[in-house]
């Protein structure tokens, strides 16, 4: 049986299925980019060390390093892939071990990526460590309920083809979402600030929506055939839902917090 471990590093073995997600964003209005937001939640100098774990394909990294360049921003990511395209220096950690010594680093971040720790709390004790005393930590996160509209048509599609259970859309990021998130970051940290950013996405057409959902393959528990046939069944209800609507709508907020 393959574990969720296995099959998120199996999601996470390139950068394709998290670049597919992404493109997504680009029909948000209004225009938003979360690495603009983080930029300004963070201390504007004195940085030396700064951690970007779970950094991906290094968005935040490229842009924390032209910001700050007289500080070390270092990329670290469970998953080699991910770390391909971003330069030294990176390291392959867990973020629920990070090798760096008590009271090391100006800031840690970790965008997007608490909800595939195992271990909310141990991944945050860990940050609490590395970070020096007034250090910042910053994170960010889905609202609940994050894009229903999208996990609608994901629900009805697999009704008809795998059956319920495949994966569960509503909830796979409940680990640490606006409504999980808050408790742990305060039993962590002695001050936790949150920030919103709300907006709507309008996608003119469904290939970008298709490709969203093809990019959770890994995460499914089903045959390849029968994810297939998922898809097929989603790209159906598309195409009705363009014959009547010229774009599909749903909402995105993203949530940060900033820590100390």
């Amino acid at each position: 049986m393959i574990t969720d471990a296995e099959r998120e590093m199996t999601n996470y073995a390139h950068a394709g299925n998290l670049k597919s997600r992404i493109d997504l964003y680009r029909y948000r209005e209004p225009r938003f980019d979360p690495v603009d937001t983080a930029v300004e939640l963070l201390p504007k100098e004195g940085l030396g060390l700064v951690l970007d774990v779970g950094a991906g394909i290094g968005r935040y990294t490229r842009r924390l390093r032209a910001e700050h360049p007289r500080a070390a921003v270092v990329a670290i990511d469970k998953s080699p892939g991910m770390l391909a395209e971003v330069e030294a220096p990176v390291m392959v950690a867990d973020a629920q071990a990070i090798p760096y010594p008590d009271d090391s680093a100006d800031a840690v971040l970790a965008m997007h990526m608490l909800y595939h720790v195992a271990d909310v709390a141990e991944a945050l004790a860990e940050f609490r460590r590395v970070l020096k005393p007034g250090g910042t930590f910053l994170a960010s996160t889905n609202i609940a309920g994050d894009m229903a509209e999208i996990g609608a048509v994901w629900e009805r599609a697999a009704r008809s083809t795998t059956g319920p259970g495949a994966y569960d859309f509503n909830t796979a990021l409940d680990g640490f979402n606006s409504a999980s998130a808050p408790a742990p970051l305060r039993a962590a940290f002695d001050t936790v600030e949150e920030f919103r950013e709300e907006g709507v996405v309008k996608v003119p057409e469904p290939g970008p929506l298709l490709g969203y959902l093809a990019s959770l393959r890994s995460w499914a528990d089903c045959e390849d055939a029968a994810f297939d046939a998922l898809l097929e069944a989603a790209a159906r209800e598309l195409a009705g839902h363009f014959a009547e609507h010229r774009t599909f709508d749903f909402t995105k907020t993203a949530v940060f917090y900033r820590c100390h």
